[in-house]
């Protein structure tokens, strides 16, 4: 068994649920490459994201801290480009050159090339800075019209502050198929660029260890999946979306409001989930293509990979497409989070059923690669546990945070979601109904107030601040 890992890959997908694999249990998904991956490495099959929506979810996982101590609650924010811990500081403290490819979603995008100064680089050696495909003249983009120049119109898409841009509205061209290479694709560039920079440093560079982030776009909509990304699929059945008419009855706000917004038939739903699949084959094909890089190299066994998401998507379930700040949903909330190192776990695959939160995961990669865990990270590294092999100890209750200032508790049993600007709270008993379907805040008294206390304790230890001690003689 290696000390520390050669490398370090962190794969960050958007808007991808936990049952988007298929060795999750859902059968209609074409994922080969993450289905091996699943079945030869370590699954946390209950990691809960801290924030339902991007920016606040990727600055607490890729910071260790809750989103109220960075202080990005929503996707308006942004994180201090001299924020300390990043993912790229900390593991450039520990002897790790650190490498950006595709989406770090640090702070808003648009407009961001139009700006004369550099973007943010947030401690990484070296950043190729994508965040949105189509849109900007950005790395993607660049490379797009040097190798693919013939396929740049059919990746083009409009700002999103453009009058041109569709708004998801059922009316609007919002998934379509592209006839072009997966090659020239989003998720094919990230392939392609990873693929060749593990190549380029294990030549050039053999003795120096590499942190990687891969930031896939995918599947967040625009769902625009190549041929090849969408084949797959033909006669495959998709899942029916889970949709209970008079759910919202009986539901204080938020839930009872978004519960009621009807405007996609049942068509349009279907076709974006069916879109949104192909969106995924699509990552899973990148992974396939970074995998066979790490083989040729002979780096496969001395890689560490994380393969995870910043949240989920609603996907036509209760009638809700995408994200939103009060979708405290198992759907949104809940994410695929899998760990892979031949050498340091060995390949037999396991599955690790308790609660943890994303903001778990960097801690542990840190002690995993011999850094060093900032005492201001709130995250719990397991790391101990898994090269032991043992079941690590997890969490009672997962927390969440999101801006206007609404939290959301989950245990095993329970989920509690507080919503004071509202003055409403919402429980769910997730044994009973785990699908979360009815509101038992009236029927459960003495469970409503344990909650509420256990949020108030997470609440008030997760707000302590991320600053380095001060020490006056």
């Amino acid at each position: 068994m290696a000390s520390v890992p050669r490398n370090v890959i962190w794969i960050t997908t958007d808007h991808m649920r936990f049952d988007n694999i298929a060795a999750h249990g859902n059968p209609a998904m074409v994922t080969p490459n993450l289905d091996q991956l699943v079945n030869d490495g370590i699954s946390f099959t209950n990691t809960f994201v801290q924030n339902p929506v991007c920016v606040p979810s990727r600055c607490s996982f890729m910071t260790g801290l809750y989103p109220q101590q960075t202080g990005v609650t929503w996707n308006g924010h942004s994180l201090p480009p001299d924020f300390y811990p990043t993912v790229a500081r900390v593991f450039g403290q520990a002897g790790y050159q650190t490498t950006q490819i595709g989406k770090l979603h640090f702070q808003p995008h648009e407009e961001n090339d139009l700006e004369a100064t550099p973007r943010h680089k947030y401690g990484f050696d070296i950043m190729y800075s994508a965040e949105e495909p189509g849109c900007y003249e950005d790395a993607y983009m660049t490379w797009l019209r040097t190798e693919y120049p013939q396929y740049v119109d059919h990746f083009r898409i409009p700002r999103s502050s453009s009058p041109n841009r569709p708004r998801n509205n059922p009316n609007d061209r919002f998934a379509y198929e592209v006839e072009a290479p997966w090659e020239a694709s989003f998720s094919g560039w990230i392939a392609t660029m990873a693929s060749n920079f593990l190549s380029y440093r294990a030549t050039r560079d053999p003795d120096h260890r590499h942190f990687m982030h891969l930031g896939f776009y995918a599947p967040h909509p625009p769902l625009n999946p190549t041929t090849e990304m969408l084949a797959p699929y033909a006669g495959v059945e998709i899942p029916p979306f889970r949709y209970d008419p008079d759910e919202w009855r009986g539901k204080s706000a938020p839930f009872s409001n978004m519960l009621q917004r009807k405007s996609w038939s049942d068509e349009k739903l279907m076709l974006y989930k069916h879109y949104f699949y192909a969106m995924v084959t699509g990552v899973d094909m990148a992974f396939g293509k970074i995998r066979k890089a790490l083989e040729e190299v002979g780096q496969w066994d001395d890689t560490l990979i994380v393969f995870s998401s910043d949240h989920g998507d609603m996907l036509g379930d209760r009638r809700m497409l995408g994200k939103g700040g009060n979708y405290y949903y198992d759907e949104v909330m809940r994410v695929p989070c899998v760990l892979h190192w031949p050498n340091g776990f060995g390949t037999g695959g396991r599955t690790i059923d308790g609660l943890i939160e994303k903001l778990d995961v960097l801690p542990t990669l840190l002690e995993l690669c011999g850094g060093h865990v900032p005492d201001m990270m709130q995250g719990r590294s397991y790391a101990e546990a898994l090269l032991a092999g043992q079941e690590p100890e997890t969490r009672e209750d997962v927390f969440a945070f999101s801006h206007p200032n609404c939290a959301m508790l989950r245990t095993k049993d329970y989920k509690y979601c507080r919503f004071p600007n509202l003055g409403t709270e919402t429980v769910f008993d997730l044994q009973a109904d785990p699908n979360e379907g009815c509101d038992v805040t009236a029927e459960k008294p003495e469970v409503v107030r344990e909650l509420r206390t256990r949020m108030l304790d997470r609440l008030l230890d997760g707000c302590r601040s991320p600053r380095e001690h001060v020490y006056l003689f």
